[in-house]
């Protein structure tokens, strides 16, 4: 989930609520909407692997929330913002016992998880059935994990991809960077950071989703 969506969601939503409350933004609107947007420029600067990279995705999460909260207390109401769709996981992995390990250990964390062994049956199962959350082996047959994410990126700029490596190298690492990685996990995986940089995307993508329901409501 890109961060910069999130920005570009926070300036439709600000400027809609202005002219629904016809009225000048106030200063509390104007300071949240600028965290936002200082913690999105803080997450692109940070690189993909970077443990705080979770602590900054439930941040940003938190103040979009903050910030619908806001918009919603100086535009007419709606008929609510409830969001019903599951945060579910696309799993990538080519080595079969790996896959099946972590599917179930991705659907014991909550996370209904279908999984498939290539980038190209991903890109397949991603068209008939978009995924909130993307997780990929970078090394894959064929197509590699990283050719994966930015294919996706290209075609649909909201999924969160996490890529998973075993090679530690910064330049690899930062190659994730440049292909629109939301995330990097160095393997072998840590159950305890998977299961933080799973909140952390899944916190985003509601709050993400619930500003881009407010914009909807307050364009119709």
């Amino acid at each position: 989930m890109p961060t910069r969506r999130a920005v570009t969601l926070v300036d439709a939503v600000a400027e809609d609520a202005t002219s629904a409350a016809n009225a000048s933004a106030d200063d509390a609107l104007r300071a949240q909407a600028a965290m936002v947007r200082a913690l999105a420029d803080e997450s692109e600067r940070l690189h993909p692997s970077d443990i705080r990279m979770a602590a900054i995705h439930m941040q940003l999460g938190e103040e979009l929330e903050r910030l619908a909260r806001l918009v919603q207390t100086r535009t007419p109401r709606g008929d609510g913002d409830g969001d019903d769709a599951p945060i579910d996981v696309l799993l990538v992995e080519d080595d079969d016992d790996t896959r099946r390990a972590t599917q179930k250990l991705l659907v014991t964390l909550g996370y209904p998880t279908r999984s498939v062994g290539s980038a190209e049956d991903a890109l397949v199962e991603y068209g008939a059935h978009p995924s909130a959350i993307v997780i990929s082996d970078w090394n894959l047959p064929g197509q590699s994990g990283l050719e994966l994410c930015m294919a996706l990126k290209k075609r649909d700029p909201q999924p969160y991809v996490i890529l998973s490596t075993a090679f530690q190298e910064k330049e690899r690492q930062l190659d994730g960077m440049r292909g629109g990685a939301d995330d990097v996990l160095l393997k072998p995986t840590d159950v305890g950071q998977l299961e933080a940089r799973l909140l952390a995307a899944s916190r985003l993508i509601r709050a993400v989703r619930a500003v881009a329901r407010l914009k909807e409501r307050l364009r119709s």
